[in-house]
């Protein structure tokens, strides 16, 4: 039976949402999470981000995959459930559709109940992936931002003396509240600063401050958030504005989540990841939330 489609509502007017993403817990017991985020290279025209909604709709609903997924003239940023051969299917089918597919760090979370997965495909077109509200004419690209840094190399970038080592979280302060990177202060390692936000744009008037412009100069600079997006569009913004006072900027490839993965015991991490699909927050031994 065709999974019907609706759209989201007035405030989403082209948004669409798919219903129906259901399995019988006879065939399938268990379900995969997928995490990525890839820009295109060079961004898409408007014509080609239709194609990739369409082509997000018309996949995960041939392949009974539920998830939350925000799409840009500058590519993707998604959250797909599904059973674990439909969810690499997809991922093979992104390839095809797009060879900057190619270079994407899929996230995989195996082994996972059933009422983890989604019950709908929600498909957002959006202006900005990470939405910074700065226009046209003050844009950032991600080509300028942050090294990125596997898990290991970010481990022991934590572990520098706080004398020359930032680290800011670039998540929202609800997410903060529940976990962060705090760990390597007990060993005098990378300072942890909280900008404290409520929403992403919250971002560029903290960088704007004095305070913290100061607080930033001289020192290598860390940044880490959920999956990484939203470090790219930060970094970028750090860099355009203070690359030449830094020693340097470097953000966590995978974020939390692949980080959590390479030290399941939690390295520096203390707390819970506050995540956006059905688990809700995990922490370490808990990875089912």
């Amino acid at each position: 039976m065709p999974r019907e489609k609706k759209k989201l509502g007035a405030w989403f007017p082209k948004a669409s949402v798919i219903k129906g993403a259901t399995y019988d817990p006879e065939k399938v017991k268990s379900i995969s999470l997928l995490l990525f985020y890839q820009y295109s290279k060079p961004q898409w025209s408007e014509s080609r981000k239709l194609d990739a909604v369409k082509f997000v709709e018309s996949s995960s609903a041939r392949l009974n995959l539920g998830g939350r997924v925000r799409v840009a003239c500058e590519g993707l940023n998604a959250t797909i459930s599904g059973p674990k051969g439909a969810v690499v299917e997809f991922t093979e089918a992104l390839k095809e559709f797009d060879k900057v597919f190619n270079e994407t760090d899929f996230k995989f979370v195996n082994d996972m109940p059933l009422d983890r997965a989604f019950p709908d495909l929600k498909v957002l077109p959006v202006k900005e992936l990470v939405f910074y509200g700065l226009g046209e004419e003050r844009g950032l690209d991600t080509v300028s931002g942050g090294t990125h840094l596997e898990p290991q190399e970010y481990h022991e970038k934590l572990s520098q003396a706080s004398s020359d080592t930032i680290v800011i979280d670039v998540r929202n302060a609800y997410e903060s509240d529940i976990g962060r990177f705090g760990g390597q202060a007990s060993i005098g390692g990378a300072e942890l600063l909280d900008p404290g936000m409520r929403k992403s744009t919250d971002f560029v008037p903290w960088l704007a401050q004095p305070e913290v412009r100061e607080k930033l100069k001289g020192k290598e600079v860390l940044m880490y958030c959920t999956g990484g997006v939203r470090c790219e569009r930060a970094s970028s913004l750090l860099q355009r504005e203070l690359g030449d006072q830094i020693k340097g900027c470097f953000q966590l490839q995978g974020g939390i989540e692949k980080y959590l993965m390479a030290y399941p015991e939690g390295g520096h991490w203390q707390g819970k990841n506050f995540v956006f699909d059905k688990r809700e927050a995990f922490g370490v031994g808990d990875p089912a939330g």
